[in-house]
C-alpha cells in the first residue's frame, strides 16, 4: 500500500514538475502532447491533460506568477557623511553614503552609488521581463 502511494506520488511530483515548467517556457500544446506520450502517458490522458493545459494556460500562469519569487523586503538603513577634508588625503568635499540592508554594512561614493541603481534598475527590467 505504501509502495502504491510512493508511486503516485512521484507521478504527481512529476507531472507537476512538467506543468509548470511547460508553464513558465510557454511550451506549445502540441509539444507537452508529444512530451507526455514519449513519457509513456496513453495518447487519451496525454489529450485530456493537453486540453486542460491549454483551456486554462492564462490563469495557470497568473497563479505561477503570484506564487513565484516572493521574497521579504530587505531592512535598508543609511546616512551620508559629508567630508570636507581629511588630514591624510586633505581637500575631499565628497558624500560618502552609508547602507545597511539587512544588518550587512556598505559605504558607497556618489559615483558607486550611481553605478549600484543603474544595475538594480536593469535588474529590475529582467525579472519583469521573465516570462512565467
Amino acid at each position: 500500500s505504501s509502495g502504491i502511494n510512493a508511486e503516485y506520488g512521484g507521478l504527481v511530483a512529476a507531472l507537476t514538475f512538467i506543468l509548470r515548467s511547460s508553464l513558465r517556457t510557454d511550451v506549445e500544446s502540441t509539444s507537452l502532447d508529444s512530451e507526455l506520450q514519449q513519457l509513456g502517458f496513453p495518447k487519451e490522458h496525454s489529450g485530456i491533460l493537453t486540453n486542460t493545459y491549454t483551456e486554462h494556460n492564462n490563469k495557470a500562469r497568473e497563479a505561477l506568477r503570484r506564487s513565484s519569487l516572493r521574497y521579504p523586503a530587505p531592512t535598508i538603513e543609511w546616512t551620508v557623511d559629508y567630508i570636507a577634508s581629511s588630514t591624510s588625503h586633505g581637500k575631499i568635499e565628497e558624500p560618502l553614503i552609508n547602507l545597511k540592508i539587512n544588518n550587512t554594512p556598505c559605504t558607497l561614493t556618489l559615483n558607486k552609488l550611481d553605478v549600484l541603481l543603474a544595475e538594480l534598475k536593469t535588474a529590475s527590467k529582467c525579472i519583469k521581463n521573465i516570462k512565467l
